[in-house]
């Protein structure tokens, strides 16, 4: 069976279980739930995922709406850092580790979406990647008894996301299983906090529209950026496929919010996807 090992634990977060545990736990505390419910039915979030000590503050605000919630699993969308290719790397089984332990993949559901041709698995870049594994001890902490389907995103084309979202989304459909999406990702890089609110907001904006196009033409343009665009692109069409009918923008901060200089900031936003319940 295989293992896949931390790559960033040390790190972007605590290697030690405990020291963990408690970084999280006070992120959720300090969490406003009671001034962002929800109504309806949750079919994904988007979160961060640079170091905790950066974003983390922002991820709990996601996180804290699914406490309570039960999910068969999650499929998580997240961008590659190390290489652009066509498609996106979907690991077919095993487990996910991390110091708050393992969590296994559905290789039922995995296996049926690498029957598409735009999936395989690729495990140079899979290993390294951490805009994936950050996301994992939230859900270790805020969800139970779950699987994963770790997708890591290649592209960036809006048309293909699109239709991988979609395809992801139709195979949870067809499995009966009750999933959430989530979709990691951050936004303006490197730039003065002025320069990176403004930037953020336009998209922020382009996300609150539930609109691919303007997302797409917000980084394209250059007046908004987010590294995981594609994420974006491919987990908002599966949310929408899987019911979702509005996004709500619960949070934003940049680093320069939480634990870093203003000078050279990134920026971090959670958001959720809701749906009428079934």
């Amino acid at each position: 069976m295989k293992y896949r090992k931390p790559a960033v634990a040390g790190s972007f977060y605590p290697s030690n279980p405990a020291a963990l545990s408690k970084l999280i736990g006070t992120y959720l505390d300090n969490a406003d739930r009671d001034a962002h419910n929800v109504d309806g039915r949750i079919c994904g979030v988007i979160s961060p995922h640079a170091g905790y000590i950066y974003s983390g503050p922002v991820a709990a605000y996601g996180y804290r709406l699914l406490e309570g919630r039960s999910f068969d699993g999650f499929a998580i969308f997240a961008p590659s850092h190390r290489g652009r290719f066509k498609g996106a790397s979907v690991m077919p089984g095993g487990f996910y580790s991390t110091p708050l332990g393992d969590v296994e993949i559905d290789s039922e559901l995995a296996e049926i979406i690498l029957e598409d041709e735009y999936f395989g698995y690729l495990k140079d870049i899979d290993e390294l990647e951490h805009s994936l594994e950050v996301q994992i001890p939230f859900l270790q902490t805020v969800a139970h008894n779950f699987k994963i389907v770790p997708v890591v995103m290649g592209t960036t084309d809006p048309v293909l996301c699109g239709e991988m979202g979609e395809t992801v989304a139709q195979c949870i459909l067809s499995s009966g299983k009750n999933y959430c999406i989530i979709i990691s990702t951050d936004l303006s890089h490197y730039h003065s906090y002025d320069k990176a609110v403004a930037m953020d907001s336009k998209f922020i904006e382009a996300v609150s529209s539930f609109d691919a196009k303007k997302i797409h033409e917000a980084v394209n343009s250059g007046s908004a950026e987010a590294c995981g665009e594609g994420a974006v692109l491919a987990g908002m069409a599966a949310c929408r496929k899987l019911g979702a009918e509005q996004v709500q923008v619960i949070k934003y901060m940049n680093s320069g919010d939480t634990a870093g200089s203003r000078d050279q900031v990134v920026g971090y936003m959670s958001a959720v996807f809701t749906g009428k319940e079934v």
